[in-house]
């Protein structure tokens, strides 16, 4: 599981089944709760991520970690769910010791749906966690 809270911001990506693929074990869909809350919102939703989404994200955000650790520049992240219900634009800030995180949620399928687009600022002292939590979905067993 994945839980921020940022100031009044909490975020969580709560794993709650795995769905088997036949061929490959990175080819299983994780699925997955989102909540969102803010004090003058709450969104929640479900959506499912592939296991070689979430390792190539973990990937992108070590190397991330590990630059904000250096205090060395790093490009931009970019991720959209292969369900196009979650993506995340992850950026440095400040002397390269910032992240900076847009996050857009489109809980529903549909063209009317409505859109959540917020953003926030990491540290690295929270990018332990974050990995940790990766490190969970990824290997997340029902």
């Amino acid at each position: 599981m994945i839980d921020i809270s940022v100031g009044t911001l909490k975020f969580q990506l709560s794993p709650y089944e795995r769905e088997f693929a036949e061929d490959e074990l990175s080819d299983d869909w994780i699925k997955t709760f989102v909540e969102y809350k803010l004090p003058v919102l709450t969104a929640q939703y479900s959506t499912a991520f592939t296991v070689t989404e979430l390792i190539d994200l973990r990937r992108k955000f070590q190397s991330f970690y590990d630059s904000l650790v250096k205090q060395k520049t790093h490009s931009d992240i970019s991720f959209d769910s292969l369900e196009r219900h979650f993506s995340l634009q992850v950026s440095q800030v400040g002397h390269h010791d910032t992240a900076e995180i847009t996050i857009m949620m489109k809980p529903e399928d549909n063209a009317d749906s409505v859109k959540i687009i917020d953003t926030f600022y990491l540290d690295q002292s929270y990018f332990h966690a974050l990995l940790s939590g990766l490190d969970e979905m990824i290997n997340w067993q029902n």
